[in-house]
């Protein structure tokens, strides 16, 4: 009688498994033409691609700004006026790299990942079959 009742519970254990799993399974069917169009509105998209890659480049170039007032800084460091200006573009590079790292840093990445995975099914469809 106990065996009967463990093999009961074990069938009712794999099937409450099986019910829960199932829909986890079929989860990402959803799916759509529309769904760039529906990133686009969602509030939390703020940047595109394109503006993104500005604010990227924008940091680049206003971290070579401050280089070159470190090399001025250098040969003056009593010049407080300089001092003064590369605190302010470090600031603003800090502020920006804030910006890129929220709201650009995962859809680059994703982006990326995409192009290298395209790049790889591409590669592997040129390649010939063998001669049996």
């Amino acid at each position: 009688m106990n065996l009967n009742k463990d093999i009961k519970m074990k069938r009712l254990f794999v099937l409450t498994m099986l019910t829960c799993m199932i829909p986890l399974a079929v989860a990402d069917h959803h799916k759509d033409v529309k769904s760039k169009e529906k990133k686009m509105n969602n509030p939390n998209h703020l940047l595109n691609f394109a503006e993104c890659k500005e604010i990227k480049e924008g940091i680049g170039g206003i971290l070579s700004m401050s280089g070159g007032i470190w090399k001025e800084i250098e040969k003056n460091p009593e010049d407080k006026k300089k001092w003064g200006e590369v605190i302010a573009l470090s600031d603003l590079a800090a502020n920006q790299s804030t910006v890129y790292d929220v709201w650009c840093k995962d859809m680059m990445r994703k982006r990326m990942k995409s192009r290298d995975k395209a790049k790889k099914e591409k590669k592997h469809k040129n390649h010939e079959k063998p001669d049996n």
